[in-house]
Order: C-alpha cells, then structure tokens, then sequence
C-alpha cells in the first residue's frame, strides 16, 4: 500500500522523496507505511473523511461538474437571462 502511496501526488510522495536520497527504497517505503498507519488510525478515531492538505478538492469538483453544471443553467434559462442582461 505504501509503494502505491508513493506514486500518487499526496503527501506521502513527498514524504518518500525526503527520505529515498538519505535512507533508501526499503527503508523510506517502511516510514511511508508507518505514516500511514498513524493518518488512518487518527481518522478512525476520529470518524473524519482523509482531506489531503496538497489537493485542492474545490477545484477537481469545478473542473469536473463545471460544464454540467453550465449546460443545467442553460436548460432551466438561467444564464441566457444573465446573457441578456449583461
């Protein structure tokens, strides 16, 4: 899980790249792991969703709905009457 941790663009990935240079690959992958350990026990303990601090979320959900988004308020007339105003 750790080396699958590494690939992705989280804070475990910067974690890992501190580490490799000084410790190695086995050794970084174990801190990896171990870091996540302690997140998932801290977010069982607390009941909370994980939020990473690296990932802006508000924007993937704009980039990802945004045109349906667009495409609804043309339908239901909302931004052709902005357009017309304006």
């Amino acid at each position: 899980m750790a080396n699958a941790a590494i690939k992705t663009k989280s804070q475990f990935k910067g974690k890992y790249q501190s580490l490799v240079i000084r410790r190695g690959h086995k050794r970084s992958l174990i801190a990896v792991a171990h870091k996540l350990i302690r997140v998932t026990y801290t977010l069982l303990k607390r009941r909370q969703p994980y939020i990473d601090p690296d990932i802006d979320y508000e924007g993937l959900l704009v980039r990802r709905n945004g045109a349906r988004w667009l495409n609804k308020l043309v339908d239901y007339g909302y931004l052709a009457q902005a357009q017309q105003k304006a």
